[in-house]
């Protein structure tokens, strides 16, 4: 598709670029976390209208979220982040279409947070999932996933720094990050706070 100033290919290279700078920039400096106690199913639906124009319309959202306020101490525009990474993604492993499904549920603190080092006590963790219906991730990938510059996009398709932003602001709030993926059959990425 040519390019033609003003036009919507136009639009989605100004918002390609636009992410591209804010994520070089938090990456090469830690950006400045201004934590705030906030309902993150508002975070969703507030991102909602972005995720539809980036993903397409081949792309289905679906939402999940709890019925109970969803509270936790977080930056809002770190969370929009994680969710844009994240679900940038999941499009791109969908590359026929399917669906996304975002959700947020309380969750019971698991053993496996502990093992991770994620200091949970007894109070119950919010859960952010990410799930789509793509290709999966092969077990090669996941050793190195989260390392900045990796990707396995072609040239000129991926920076590989998204999934080291969504680690790197995980981690910043403290959280755990579980994946579960099968070939084929899709990726969720849970990420615990």
């Amino acid at each position: 598709m040519p390019f033609a100033p003003g036009g919507t290919s136009s639009i989605v290279a100004r918002t390609i670029a636009t992410e591209l700078t804010k994520q070089l920039l938090s990456f090469s400096r830690r950006a400045a976390v201004e934590p705030q106690v906030l309902d993150v199913n508002t975070v969703v639906e507030t991102t909602l209208s972005m995720l539809r124009r980036l993903l397409g319309e081949h792309i289905v959202i679906r939402l999940a979220l709890s019925s109970e306020p969803a509270m936790v101490r977080a930056d809002p525009g770190q969370l929009q982040q994680v969710l844009l990474n994240l679900s940038v993604n999941a499009r791109d492993a969908m590359p026929s279409g399917g669906s996304l499904e975002i959700s947020t549920s309380l969750a019971t603190p698991d053993p496996a947070c502990v093992v991770a080092g994620l200091d949970v006590g007894t109070a119950p963790l919010l859960c952010i999932a990410v799930t789509d219906h793509g290709s999966g991730i092969e077990t090669e990938t996941l050793a190195h996933i989260f390392e900045p510059f990796f990707t396995t996009k072609r040239p000129g398709e991926g920076t590989g720094l998204g999934l080291a932003q969504v680690y790197g602001i995980v981690k910043q709030h403290e959280g755990h990050i579980d994946i579960q993926t099968k070939l084929g059959q899709g990726t969720t990425f849970a990420l615990y706070f």
